[in-house]
């Protein structure tokens, strides 16, 4: 099984019967998978090659220059740097209520996270402009256009679902989306196959959908939902496709009806039968568009009825958020699960 791969200019086009027509397959492939791969979506391919290319720069600047501008160990938004296995992403499996996940379970990737100069609550810790000129601009720009990009995902559904224009773009202002670039080292096949260390464990994000980048190297995988607890490998088709995946926030407002897409990052395909050997270092690109902060993330009327009760709390999204990533650093407490069904 694969990903259903669709050509997003479809619903760019004049022709309301094309929108219409992309805009029903990918709400299919959301439904049955959380994701979906998009071609001709919008992102220029110089601007998805560059996006590597300053990745790469980045992740070789000195360590004492990276350190500079640590992300804080704290349930706010990330900003700056973060080292090789500064996050558990074990510990966002949303089924694991009880926390009785290993902490011994190690993420084999460093990341850097950023936001547009508008975000003032969370202000991004930028590299010294100095050691690598010219990143921030690329980074900021960046920014805009994968945002226009994901409002226009989240307009597409609104129109495969048939609901009022705007009912998700809305909840999108004013923007505090974020752009991550991630690199993962090389490790031993030997290693992974101990069964403590994984580029990246199995977990959803946590805003309204993810934009994903990958280079060549493999290893995503997205939950099968035909088979739960298997996966499907996303063999990258063409350097500038593009991964979209349905996230916690997203989930919620829909009371479940799209569920979040469950991923991990683990020994490429054509790795997975050796013995032996070294799995080369690893990119990828991820663009968390968000709902605003103090916008609700309980469900909305639409997805809420007699056979279809609220499941979850009426929290913002900044409550969320916090709950989620207080649990990748586990000495620092979160702000309520959202679950209604599991409340005291």
């Amino acid at each position: 099984m694969e990903l259903p791969t669709l050509d997003f200019s479809k619903f760019q086009s004049d022709s309301e019967s094309e929108r219409t027509e992309l805009a029903g397959a990918i709400v299919d492939s959301f439904s049955k998978h959380g994701s979906v791969r998009l071609v001709n979506h919008g992102v220029p391919d110089q601007v998805v090659y560059d996006l590597f290319d300053w990745s790469e720069r980045f992740f070789k600047l000195p360590l004492e220059e990276k350190m500079k501008i640590a992300n804080e160990r704290n349930p706010d938004p990330q900003r700056g740097w973060s080292y090789v296995g500064a996050e558990k992403t074990s510990k966002l499996n949303k089924d694991d209520l009880n926390g009785s996940t290993p902490d011994d379970l190690l993420d084999e990737k460093e990341h850097f996270d950023c936001s547009l100069p508008t975000d003032t609550d969370f202000p991004t810790k930028w590299p010294n402009e100095g050691d690598i000129p010219g990143f921030r601009d690329f980074m900021e720009k960046c920014i805009g256009i994968l945002q226009n990009v994901g409002l226009q995902v989240l307009e597409a559904m609104e129109v495969g679902l048939a609901l009022p224009p705007g009912l998700f773009v809305d909840r999108c202002t004013p923007p505090v989306h974020e752009l991550r670039v991630c690199y993962y080292p090389p490790i031993t096949k030997e290693r992974m196959d101990e069964g403590k260390t994984r580029r990246t464990w199995p977990h959803s994000d946590f805003g309204m959908i993810t934009l994903l980048f990958q280079d060549g190297a493999g290893g995503l995988e997205v939950e099968d939902r035909k088979h739960p607890g298997t996966y499907i490998p996303v063999v990258r088709g063409s350097p500038t496709e593009m991964v979209i995946l349905i996230s916690d926030t997203l989930e919620q407002l829909t009371n479940n009806v799209f569920r979040a897409g469950l991923h991990q990052v683990v020994v490429p395909v054509d790795m997975q039968k050796l013995q032996s050997g070294t799995l080369p270092e690893r990119y990828s690109t991820t663009f968390f568009v968000k709902a605003g902060r103090h916008t609700s993330a309980g469900p909305l009327p639409q997805f809420v009825g007699p056979e279809r009760p609220a499941v979850y709390k009426d929290i913002t999204a900044l409550q969320l958020h916090r709950h989620r990533v207080g649990k990748l650093y586990p000495a620092v407490h979160g702000e309520g699960n959202g679950f209604l069904e599991h409340d005291p």
